[in-house]
């Protein structure tokens, strides 16, 4: 099962990667929750796939290039993903962000149930200017 989890979170991620938007968030479930930190302008929690894809929206226009690339994808237990990526992005307005990001996923169904985010948020609000 875990080994499943981490291929449903590495696909999404790949998909991001690619730019498919659909094929990222279609892995979760309609009543999943994704929570992003309060203080960053795109934070909060976003429902569904439809809330996941509100919040990439967001992260789209605040920056002019964006990038966020897995270093680690691993099954932490059956129903846990946890994934460490690097993050590179130039802001509308010219500040150049480069940090790493956590991301903890809980799965069930073969399903993204509930996602959280951990970044250097004092980094990115400089950079954001």
């Amino acid at each position: 099962m875990a080994k499943d989890n981490v291929d449903v979170v590495q696909g999404a991620w790949d998909a991001f990667a690619r730019g498919d938007i659909d094929g990222a968030v279609e892995v979760f479930a309609p009543n999943a929750e994704a929570r992003i930190s309060e203080s960053l302008p795109w934070g909060g929690t976003y429902i569904g796939p439809d809330g996941f894809r509100d919040f990439l929206y967001k992260i789209d226009k605040a920056f002019d290039q964006f990038k966020a690339t897995p270093d680690k994808v691993l099954g932490a237990d059956d129903n846990h993903v946890v994934v460490v990526a690097k993050t590179r992005g130039r802001t509308k307005k010219g500040g150049v962000i480069e940090g790493n990001a956590v991301w903890v996923y809980q799965l069930r169904d073969g399903l993204i149930a509930d996602a959280e985010s951990w970044t250097d948020t004092a980094r990115v609000l400089a950079a954001l200017g």
